[in-house]
Order: structure tokens, then C-alpha cells, then sequence
């Protein structure tokens, strides 16, 4: 089987001709003229292209249009890159360092209200990805295959860019009722985009949840998150496309709720320590023909000894795993991974992916 071929019979739920790997690096790891397709091409792994990570290609459907009035921007002072919105009604402000935010847009009750304010006149809108999809699969090939890569739906966005975790809850708490209307409200204006993203050119949609009880208890992944997630799920298996959920966090207590959302399968599970959820054990609970694509733990694959990566996956990848549509994923965002550490996942796949 070709890259192509294999990836589609595993998000199919067929038998593969021998266990896939895929790759995924950033130019942290690459350097800033290294090319993501020739560094896979070079390793002989599998390409399952996130939105065309690491190459000039990427998609603007669905697009986010904030309503009349609200106006947007952004700017940079040192190595922080400040967000702000702006309507007659006041402004929101949020500052990022790096991949991350250290200041949130809502942190009070009257900021909680103007943001629902502006996300009433908000929409999703559907632009054509069909020249870009066609651009990027040409040139992945007989490698690979694309997955749309969009999110997060509305509980895990409040939560990690625009509430934060402790603003959340305690607005969750002291203020329900407007918490649920704005909740509600993103919602419904995401369902729009579960629409968009299930028409476009793609085969498989992954929801960029980042899922982990870190921040969300199974209650109230139950209560708020699994409802919006089985809408994500309706709309992408109305369209006959695969639905799977990027969820890189612990998530072993929150997969009986995950199963309930009828998703295909999981991108990014990681097993412990720097995780919690062994791979056999989502198969456990999610099926054995639940789609995993499974994280090689960092603590084995960045930090231990190069020697010591061989034996981890001479451990990990049982015969279980290997039964299952499984690709092994092995990853290095916003990190510099030697590339030594990358050739030993490939001879170990030389030597023992099998037949």
C-alpha cells in the first residue's frame, strides 16, 4: 500500500498492509527553509496533512465574520501579540506570548455581556477550499492524505483562549444563566460551521478540541461539551466524512462521555506519564475499531535517551494496536526534536511494522 492508501483503509476501518506512522514537525525541528512533505518523504512515514501543516497551502472555511460594528485587530509589542475588539458598546483586549494566552478578552461580568453582545451579529461563513484542497493533494500524492483541522467548538474555546479556566468557572458559577446564553449562542453560530466544514473537499474532519480533565470534569464535558460535539458528529456523518477529535490532554476519565458522541476516533492520544490514557484502554471503552491516532510520550520520545525509543515502542505497540485502525503519531510542535530521534521511529518501523 502507498501512504495514500493506507491512511484511507485505517479511516476506513479496513485492514491496513502494515502498522502506519505519520509525523508531525514544525520549523522548530525543520529550520526555516525545511520542507515538511520532503522531510516525511525522507522518513518514509505516512503524510496525514493537518490543513496543510508546513506547507503554502491552507483553507479559510470556515471563516469567522464578526457583525456590523465590531471591528478586530491585532498587533505586536515585544514578543507578545495583542488581540483586541472593538463595537460602540466598549473593547475586549487579549494578549498572547507565543502559542498561548496570558490575558483573556472576558474576565467580568460586564465584559462576559458586551462579548455576547458582539457574538450576536457574528456568522460563520463558507468560502470554496476546492483550489487549495486540489493544490495540496497533488502535491502530498501517493504519501498521504488531508484532514481538515478546525476548532475548538465553543466549551474548549472559552476555556483556553477567551475566558481562561478559573474566569470560566467562576462566571459558570456566580452567572449561569448568562453564561449558558453566551455558551449557547457560539454554539449555534458554530453549527453553521459543522455545515461548512462537513461539504468541503475533505474526507475527514479532526475537531481541534485539546481535551483534558485538566480543565473540564466529566460532568460538565457531559453537560456542555458532549452535546456540541455529537452535532459536530451528526453534521460530518450526514456527509459521509470521518469525525475525529484532537484531544492531546488526560482524557481516560472523560471517555465514556467521549463514546457517547458517536466520533469515528481520536488524534493525539497520549499515554502516560505525560498523559493518561494507555492506547488499549480507549479501545476498552471507545471499541476496537475506534480510529487512534496515538502520541508517542514525551517523556520517551523528547526527553529520555535516544536507545531508549525502540524498547517504548517494542512495549507500546502490542499486537491489540496493531489489530486497530492505528497510525502512530509522532510529534514535535513548538520544540526543536533532533532528527536522530526521528530515523529511530523509522528503522524501528523498517524492522518491525510487518506485513
Amino acid at each position: 500500500m502507498t501512504g495514500r492508501e493506507r491512511l484511507s483503509a485505517i479511516l476506513r476501518r479496513e485492514p491496513a498492509d502494515r502498522l502506519s506512522w505519520t509525523v508531525l514537525a514544525d520549523s522548530h525541528t525543520l529550520g526555516a527553509e525545511g520542507s515538511f512533505l520532503g522531510f516525511c518523504q525522507g522518513l518514509g512515514c505516512d503524510v496525514l496533512s493537518l490543513n496543510g501543516w508546513g506547507t503554502p497551502h491552507g483553507f479559510g472555511s470556515p471563516a469567522l465574520e464578526w457583525g456590523e460594528g465590531v471591528e478586530s485587530r491585532a498587533w505586536t509589542e515585544g514578543e507578545e501579540t495583542n488581540w483586541e475588539l472593538r463595537c460602540p458598546e466598549g473593547t475586549l483586549h487579549s494578549v498572547w506570548r507565543g502559542s498561548h494566552p496570558v490575558k483573556y478578552y472576558v474576565e467580568t461580568l460586564e465584559e462576559l455581556r458586551l462579548y455576547r453582545a458582539m457574538w450576536e451579529g457574528a456568522r460563520y461563513v463558507a468560502r470554496d477550499d476546492s483550489a487549495a484542497f486540489a493544490a495540496l493533494d497533488a502535491e502530498i500524492g501517493d504519501d498521504g492524505v488531508i484532514t481538515r483541522f478546525w476548532g475548538p467548538s465553543t466549551i474548549p474555546r472559552l476555556l483556553e483562549t477567551d475566558i481562561g479556566i478559573a474566569g470560566f468557572y467562576y462566571l459558570l458559577h456566580d452567572h449561569p444563566r448568562e453564561m449558558e446564553a453566551l455558551i449557547g449562542l457560539i454554539h449555534e453560530r458554530e453549527l453553521i460551521a459543522f455545515e461548512a466544514l462537513a461539504q468541503g473537499p475533505w474526507g475527514s474532519v479532526t475537531l481541534v478540541e485539546n481535551t483534558s480533565t485538566r480543565y473540564i470534569s466529566p460532568e460538565i464535558y457531559r453537560r456542555y461539551n458532549g452535546p456540541h460535539v455529537r452535532d459536530f458528529v451528526g453534521a460530518m456523518h450526514a456527509q459521509r466524512k470521518v469525525a475525529i477529535l484532537h484531544m492531546c490532554g488526560h482524557v481516560r476519565n472523560l471517555l465514556e462521555q467521549v463514546r457517547e458522541t458517536g466520533a469515528d476516533g481520536v488524534h493525539a492520544l497520549t499515554p502516560p506519564p505525560t498523559g493518561d490514557t494507555p492506547w488499549e484502554l480507549a479501545l476498552d471503552v471507545l471499541g476496537e475499531d475506534t480510529i487512534l491516532f496515538g502520541t508517542l510520550d514525551p517523556t520517551v520520545w523528547v526527553l529520555g535517551p535516544i536507545e531508549g525509543i525502540q524498547p517504548a515502542l517494542d512495549r507500546l505497540i502490542t499486537p491489540r494496536v496493531r489489530r486497530a485502525p492505528f497510525s502512530l503519531l509522532v510529534a514535535s510542535d513548538g520544540i526543536r526534536v533532533p532528527v536522530e530521534r526521528f530515523e529511530a521511529v523509522a528503522q524501528w518501523m523498517e524492522k518491525s511494522a510487518g506485513p
